[in-house]
């Protein structure tokens, strides 16, 4: 296991999971996470930007932890807009995406869907750089149609003073399908100038120390699912220890209660409280013993006296599986 001290953990964002409640509430409870990154802000066709993108980055709802906005532009326009938005909401560091894989966006040319046409990022990064006063960091795949993308892009990105490059070794159209490649991230490695982050499927101390062996001069991990299916692992890889039984438990409940607390002020009418609360346990789940099970009683409540029995339900069966686990018979 590698000392706190050497490496830092980026908590990465995720469309209707990672919204400022549940950053705040991570960071309230679990911490250990270096930066955390907001799910992108867009401009919409008549120019705006949604309230609720605007709500999850306002300074007064990210208190606590340090956090770093991301923008979804295709053009230097928008880029600018955005960034400049942002920067006057007291933002000194702005994320771009060009990594999200999903075809709404990368049929628009957003996200991963900007990868194979190198000489417009290269417009954009020209045309923007010199008008924004923060830094700009990226986070991308290795392209759209293939991993053959990135090494048309790297000399331009060379070019430019960018804080540092998260790299997700897929291309966009395998979405989260098969393994990342880890030989192309050490080929982009080799040539990158800029600080160079991995991100992907980094679900386990062991993963995370094997990663370190084959990149060891990588000090910096972007994790995503990971985090969600167990809010305790930023703190477990810097630390190597999670809390004793009836303490987890406690902080899960706490955590989950917090969280259900803040969207039902939020949030317009018990579905669509049920609704948030189920994305939440679909990675939530992972925590508790058998998943399927334990989402499937929360899928079925189909009010919010179900809902709680399911998750009084869920818990007390976590708290016997872990008393049983421990116990000197079992």
């Amino acid at each position: 296991m590698q000392k706190e001290s050497s490496f830092k953990i980026y908590f990465a964002p995720l469309q209707e999971s990672t919204d400022y409640i549940y950053r705040s509430a991570h960071a309230k409870f679990f911490g250990g996470v270096d930066k955390y990154f907001a799910p992108y802000i867009v401009r919409q066709n008549d120019g705006t930007v949604k309230t609720s993108h605007l709500r999850d980055i306002k300074s007064e709802n990210n208190q606590g932890y340090l956090l770093i906005p991301q923008i979804l532009a295709g053009n230097s326009t928008d880029f600018i807009f955005l960034t400049k938005i942002l920067h006057d909401n007291g933002y000194n560091e702005i994320n771009w995406n060009l990594g999200c894989p999903y075809p709404m966006v990368t049929n628009k040319g957003l996200g991963s869907g900007l990868l194979p046409f190198p000489e417009r990022i290269k417009s954009i990064l020209e045309e923007a750089i010199p008008k924004i006063d923060c830094k700009i960091s990226v986070k991308m795949r290795t392209g759209l149609q293939s991993h053959d993308e990135i090494f048309q892009i790297i000399d331009i990105l060379n070019e430019f003073p960018l804080s540092e490059i998260i790299l997700h070794p897929r291309f966009g159209k395998q979405l989260y399908r098969g393994e990342p490649d880890e030989a192309v991230f050490a080929e982009v490695h080799k040539t990158l100038n800029h600080p160079l982050v991995y991100n992907g499927d980094i679900e386990s101390a062991e993963n995370l120390d094997r990663l370190n062996l084959l990149f060891g001069d990588i000090n910096t991990w972007m994790i995503g699912r990971g985090i969600l299916k167990n809010p305790f692992f930023p703190n477990l890889l810097k630390n190597g220890a999670t809390p004793e039984i009836e303490e987890k438990a406690i902080i899960l409940r706490n955590f989950h209660d917090e969280i259900i607390h803040k969207y039902s002020t939020l949030l317009c009418g018990s579905s669509h409280l049920l609704m948030r609360m189920e994305k939440f346990w679909s990675y939530f789940c992972f925590g508790f013993p058998d998943p399927h099970k334990t989402f499937k009683r929360i899928k079925k409540a189909s009010n919010l006296l179900k809902y709680e029995a399911a998750v009084n339900e869920n818990f007390q069966r976590l708290r016997n599986h872990e008393e049983d686990e421990c116990s000197p018979n079992s």
